[in-house]
């Protein structure tokens, strides 16, 4: 592949991090937790934290009691997750597309935070549907976090100005040809930046239909992160949870 695609290097970029440092922490490990109660996963079950980024729900799903591997593309998160490694807590670099050291492997695996929808081939997402079932074991439970497209469009903010340690970024959004677009540009240290956001809008039935393609059978769809009901209409999110069927 001779150009990069962007997120390889934007999600690679250290302003990445500073634009989003303020995700709310709190936030995310509440979801975990109450997905883990929702879920049922035994103590030290095997699972796996696919586009782990940084690692830091990774670190909370290994605090959980759960022997955790997690996978991200970029070599530099993946530089900075393994400093939090031990006995149950493994980091390392892959691809999203291709098949998992580990075969038939997991309890479970998460997709957390909007971490898919990045290629430009749609095969590429049966691709990865292909690599979540085939490290799972038989019964295992997929859980991947998207953004509800219907929700997202109809309120859509197209243009903000965030200031994150002392920077200014000047963010645009657009859809386009089944796409989600964000612009940010900015300046640091007299020298200006630009990137784009490409996250297609992936819609449910799609998601039921890779998955199923893989193997996989739909068991609970909720709608935010305090797992209530999907409403197509008012639900920020689409929190999926697939089983393997039996062989």
């Amino acid at each position: 592949m001779e150009e990069k695609e962007w997120f390889s290097t934007w999600f690679d970029s250290p302003y990445y991090h500073i634009l989003y440092a303020q995700r709310d922490e709190t936030e995310a490990q509440d979801f975990i937790g109450s997905l883990q109660r929702n879920l049922h996963l035994e103590p030290g079950a095997r699972v796996l934290d696919a586009a782990c980024g940084k690692g830091r729900h990774a670190i909370t799903l290994e605090q959980l009691g759960f022997s955790v591997d997690a996978f991200d593309l970029s070599p530099s998160n993946i530089e900075a997750a393994q400093a939090f490694e031990n006995k149950n807590l493994l980091f390392f670099v892959h691809d999203l597309r291709e098949p998992l050291p580990l075969q038939n492997e997991y309890d479970a695996i998460f997709n957390f935070f909007t971490s898919f929808g990045y290629f430009d081939d749609q095969q590429d997402n049966q691709k990865a549907f292909n690599t979540f079932a085939g490290g799972l074991k038989e019964n295992g439970l997929l859980v991947l976090d998207f953004f509800n497209p219907t929700y997202v469009l109809a309120n859509l903010v197209s243009t903000e100005s965030v200031e994150r340690a002392g920077i200014t970024f000047h963010i645009k959004r657009w859809s386009e040809a089944g796409y989600l677009y964000k612009s940010i540009d900015f300046s640091d240290e007299g020298k200006s930046y630009s990137f784009v956001e490409k996250v297609e809008l992936v819609a449910k039935n799609d998601f039921v239909t890779y998955a199923a393609q893989a193997g996989l059978q739909l068991v609970d769809l909720k709608g935010d992160y305090h797992l209530a009901e999907f409403n197509e209409l008012t639900s920020p999110r689409m929190i999926f949870t697939w089983a393997k069927k039996s062989n």
